[in-house]
């Protein structure tokens, strides 16, 4: 793409799997090149692995190590990763934050790879439910390239963006249910968080469940259409509560069940995990906890699915009174 004032990176990780149509809106908008990095794989996992200061990390926070070193070797004038303490307020919970490996990993990369230093690596504090603050920071930041109106006028382009992705989300789910009911299929919630997506991340999974026989869509896509049940934990991390949502959701459909992707070195995930399962217990449904990590092998994925299947008669819906047998 022709640009007129400069080259973007925008790493494909961690949060950006949800908020690169916002961020890349936003450059494009202000007469910059976006170029994101590759998509993960195995040796771009490898190729990062060096500046990784401690194992005990998520998979998808060491993934995201390779993806800087990608992006620090394509000659750009800067890589660009805000610190996001909160996510967009949904309304969700009791609060909106990042975990603190989505809100604040950018200082750890750029404290651990020697490319990296405050002239070509952005990575602003900032907070998206605050308008008037964004518009300060990033004008701090771009004040060589952009006016405030600009910035301001930008960032309308980027929410505008953000909220058709969501809505395609959404609609693209209700298509889904609507063909898999026609055909008699089971519909099944893979949740987690946005990053799971990432091939590198979730190994095939959905494409393990079509195999099935089972429709799959994701806890963002029906997260909206519930209210947060009770909980027993405070419940402010947006992803997190989206998860809650969607496995309230479920137990109120016949035909729905819900499976957990869960990353090794979670810490949060100790929490969402008993959350979780006592939603859809309660009103009757299966709990199916699936870790995922560095380790491509699906053979325990797929038995655990299998069993699921097996356990729900997937091959036919559910009757709304089916309880899973002890």
């Amino acid at each position: 793409v022709p640009s007129k004032r400069g080259s973007i990176g925008i790493p494909l990780c961690l949060g950006f799997y949800e908020l690169l149509p916002f961020w890349y809106a936003f450059w494009t908008s202000l007469g910059f090149a976006v170029h994101t990095s590759p998509v993960s794989t195995r040796g771009l996992y490898l190729a990062g692995q060096a500046t990784i200061p401690s194992d005990t990390a998520c998979f998808p926070a060491k993934l995201s190590h390779g993806h800087i070193k990608a992006l620090s070797q394509m000659q750009l004038d800067a890589i660009f990763y805000p610190c996001l303490t909160y996510n967009v307020d949904e309304g969700l919970g009791d609060n909106h934050y990042n975990c603190p490996v989505v809100a604040y990993y950018p200082e750890l990369l750029l404290a651990n790879n020697e490319k990296l230093n405050e002239q070509n690596f952005l990575h602003p504090f900032l907070d998206l439910n605050r308008r008037k603050h964004l518009i300060t920071v990033l004008y701090a930041c771009l004040s060589d390239y952009a006016t405030k109106k600009e910035i301001a006028a930008a960032l309308e382009h980027g929410f505008a963006a953000l909220e058709q992705y969501r809505n395609q989300i959404a609609q693209t789910a209700q298509e889904i249910v609507r063909q898999a009911r026609a055909a008699g299929k089971t519909i099944l919630v893979l949740a987690g968080r946005p990053y799971h997506i990432d091939p590198e991340i979730n190994h095939g999974i959905h494409k393990l469940i079509s195999s099935l026989g089972m429709a799959v869509i994701t806890e963002d896509s029906i997260a909206g259409l519930a209210h947060t049940p009770e909980l027993q934990a405070l419940n402010q991390w947006t992803y997190h509560s989206r998860m809650y949502r969607a496995a309230q959701y479920v137990t109120t459909q016949p035909d729905f069940q819900l499976v957990q992707l869960v990353s090794f070195g979670c810490g949060i995930d100790a929490i969402t995990t008993d959350e979780v399962r006592r939603i859809l217990e309660q009103s009757g449904k299966l709990y199916t906890q699936l870790k995922i990590d560095e380790i491509s092998n699906l053979g325990a994925a797929k038995i655990r699915l299998r069993s699921l299947k097996a356990a729900i008669g997937a091959d036919v819906p559910p009757k709304p009174t089916a309880a899973p047998s002890e």
